[in-house]
């Protein structure tokens, strides 16, 4: 087991990792969405030099400095590249998927209710007197 997966002690600790698990999963849907634009650049660049003869010349930005190469060295680069995107794409929304799944059993089994969260039909209950309490975060 990991530093994570010990059981917090007090309200404000349960709180406390409440909000980073949170914090962690914007940060990775953050980082996603990112990802994916990039792959996206990278299909468009595809579909824009797949149809052009192979020994035109193209230029590609590598590290900041423009680079002059054919259309046939840029291309499997710019795939080999989309390829890794999609390849990290895939274990950051894996890694997301876990700690979104830490989030909802911590708010179940502490039953924290976030406010202005996604649990808006649970506000008529709330409202009516419920006797369960929970932690509010």
């Amino acid at each position: 087991m990991s530093a994570d997966d010990k059981e917090p002690a007090s309200e404000k600790e349960v709180i406390n990792t409440f909000q980073n698990l949170r914090q962690e999963v914007q940060q990775l849907y953050s980082k996603i969405n990112e990802l994916e634009n990039e792959k996206a650049e990278h299909n468009l660049v595809i579909d824009a030099i797949k149809d052009l003869d192979p020994a035109r010349k193209c230029f590609r930005l590598i590290g900041g400095v423009l680079v002059e190469r054919t259309v046939a060295e840029v291309m499997p680069a710019v795939e080999k590249n989309r390829d890794g995107l999609a390849a990290v794409i895939a274990r950051i929304t894996e890694q997301c998927d876990l700690k979104k799944a830490k989030v909802d059993d911590m708010q179940k089994r502490y039953k924290i209710h976030v406010k202005g969260g996604e649990q808006q039909d649970d506000e008529g209950e709330s409202a009516g007197g419920s006797s369960s309490q929970g932690v509010l975060a």
